[in-house]
């Protein structure tokens, strides 16, 4: 075995063994931070209630990513510690995103990366605290576990890390030349990006990443010229929104999920497609649809 990897096992093993059972339980916690679920939760926070445009570069810099992290998972082809080694294994790996690949970490760039963005809006040093805290702690959750070695947590801070440089320098030129095109190149792109990405890799996790930017990159463009929604609004209105938004987004994620065939099924791919261009087209065009419609916001626009 790669010594570096003989020293991550035995690392493991040490924490483990340190924190037991209550440790496992806290660091399935703070691995729950670093999922796709948890996200599902917060970029709609951002986009009906706190900031439009912050949750739309969160959600699409968070899918990129997806990509980005998948596709090197797979051409380095690491394993994952209890791979190697079943005694450090989590009780179920399954429940903790522990299939696939281990380098990079994917919870430990999407952390870096998402939390990081977060701090560059908030511009208070005491979110940087917390936001360098919980991407130190959702990291390290993945060692704990047993599903990551610490050599690809590192990994993963550092693409994410490289991401955020990335969005730092980028976002407003690039946000401004998306602006100038007109609607029609808009939802051309829109479609053809993660569709080519989507073509290039297509694994499961990418499917759904890419179809979700699909439906929310055309229903965004379609927004931004037709519905003058706004997060503007009383703290009534905007947890209106949140809530009613969230609980018609799960029944989307987690009913179609229930419905459609699984893996297997020789429709599971292109309704896998389905359910996630959904996820994506209410978040940015259905809800705030709906939510002009049940005058949950303010009648002027606000810009994307």
């Amino acid at each position: 075995m790669n010594p570096v990897l003989e020293w991550g096992i035995e690392f493991i093993a040490a924490v483990q063994q340190i924190g037991g059972a209550t440790g496992f339980t806290i660091a399935e916690f703070f691995t729950f931070l670093g999922n796709q679920e948890f996200y599902l939760l917060l970029f709609p926070l951002f986009f009906w209630s706190l900031d439009r445009a912050m949750g739309a570069r969160l959600a699409i810099i968070y899918l990129l990513s997806v990509y980005g992290n998948t596709a090197v998972k797979d051409i380095i082809d690491q394993p994952r510690p209890y791979e190697l080694a079943p005694a450090v294994a989590p009780p179920d790996p399954d429940a903790v995103y522990g299939g696939g690949h281990g380098m990079p970490s994917g919870h430990a760039q999407w952390s870096m990366t998402i939390w990081g963005m977060i701090a560059t809006w908030v511009r208070k040093p005491w979110f940087w605290a917390i936001a360098m805290s919980m991407t130190f702690l959702i990291g390290f959750s993945r060692i704990y576990l047993g599903v990551h070695f610490p050599t690809q947590v590192a990994a993963g801070w550092g693409l994410g890390l490289a991401v955020l440089a990335l969005y730092i320098i980028f976002y407003s030129p690039v946000e401004q030349w998306l602006a100038g095109l007109n609607l029609t190149t808009q939802i051309a792109m829109a479609v053809l990006l993660p569709a080519v990405l989507m073509l290039t890799h297509p694994v499961p996790d990418i499917i759904a990443a890419m179809a979700v930017l699909a439906g929310f990159g055309v229903g965004l463009a379609i927004a931004e010229k037709h519905i003058p929604y706004t997060v503007q609004g009383s703290w009534a209105q905007r947890a209106s929104r949140y809530v009613v938004g969230i609980v018609v987004l799960l029944m989307i994620y987690f009913g179609l999920s229930a419905i459609f065939p699984g893996e297997g099924s020789a429709l599971y791919v292109p309704l896998r497609i389905v359910r996630y261009t959904l996820v994506g087209a209410w978040i940015s065009l259905g809800a705030p649809w709906l939510f002009t419609r049940a005058h949950l916001v303010q009648s002027h626009t606000q810009p994307v």
